[in-house]
């Protein structure tokens, strides 16, 4: 992985992060934010290439584990990918849930058509659209909900139920303390046999590298940090696996990208945040996680 990737805009470090503070501590809702194009959790996300083939692959993934096609999946932290309902059902997968803090799945509904329309150009048969009104309609033809809320929304997924669970890069903003409790619960509804894929960043959101690790959790788990949109929750690769694994399942990194050089700021990581050294050459890493 090269040095400055995910760098982000071409400007000094401390000023996006003093932007981005500033920005956050205005009374603005976030939805307003995201509909000036800030603060939005799926750039691209109707990039052709993240409509169908992002779950066509794992759908093939799970059947080279399980030997058999997935049925109940579930995404966690899908930001805008709700979106992507029409895919799912027209893969046959199904029921379909969705795990989100909060509501940033598209209410118009030209997004789930466009969708549809590239899983029928695929190949895939789709359901039909042209009849709902509405957002709620949409979903309940693709067989899938939303659930808004933390660990404890998923409560509404009957236990042992979803064969294949994943997320995009949404792990490493679940804050520290409901970290377990997540786990527990994704334990809790993942059926036997069940699998789960999960693409996780550890590099700083703002500037690339570690930049974020300069501050300590008292900061970082601060409310101007989750006003801002800004939170990582500085767990490093070991530290996730471990997790995976007090929660009771076996995971493994399947792919790691990694740095040339630990990529710390200047006096190395905060002593608060308790990382591994070998974790500080990761910058991502994709994980497979099965019941242990």
């Amino acid at each position: 992985m090269p040095a400055g990737y995910a760098a982000g805009a071409p400007a000094p470090w401390w000023v996006k992060l003093t932007v981005k503070l500033a920005l956050g501590a205005l009374p603005v809702p976030a939805g307003a934010w995201r509909a000036i194009g800030l603060r939005r959790h799926s750039f691209g996300a109707l990039d052709p290439d993240r409509l169908v083939e992002p779950l066509a692959s794992r759908a093939r993934r799970f059947e080279e584990v399980a030997g058999r096609a997935p049925r109940a999946v579930l995404e966690v932290g899908p930001g805008a990918m709700v979106l992507r309902a029409p895919v799912a059902a027209a893969l046959g997968l199904g029921p379909v849930w969705y795990l989100d803090v909060e509501d940033s799945a598209p209410r118009d509904l030209a997004p789930y058509r466009i969708a549809a329309e590239a899983a029928r150009k695929a190949g895939l048969v789709p359901p039909d659209l042209s009849g709902c009104a509405n957002r709620a309609d949409v979903l309940a033809a693709c067989n899938a909900r939303l659930l808004v809320g933390g660990p404890a929304a998923l409560a509404a997924v009957p236990a042992g139920s979803v064969d294949l669970v994943f997320s995009e890069v949404a792990l490493e903003h679940v804050r520290r303390d409901a970290l377990a409790p997540l786990l527990a619960a994704l334990r809790r509804v993942t059926a036997p046999g069940g699998l789960g894929l999960h693409a996780v960043d550890f590099h700083d959101h703002l500037g690339g590298g570690l930049r974020h690790l300069r501050f300590g959790p008292a900061f970082w788990d601060g409310r101007a940090v989750a006003r801002a949109g800004l939170y990582c929750n500085q767990l490093g690769l070991s530290q996730i696996l471990a997790a995976f694994a007090a929660a009771g399942f076996s995971a493994r990194a399947s792919q790691r990208l990694v740095w040339p050089l630990p990529q710390l700021p200047p006096g190395g990581a905060h002593p608060g945040i308790g990382r591994a050294p070998e974790d500080d050459r990761i910058c991502h890493a994709a994980l497979e996680v099965r019941p242990a």
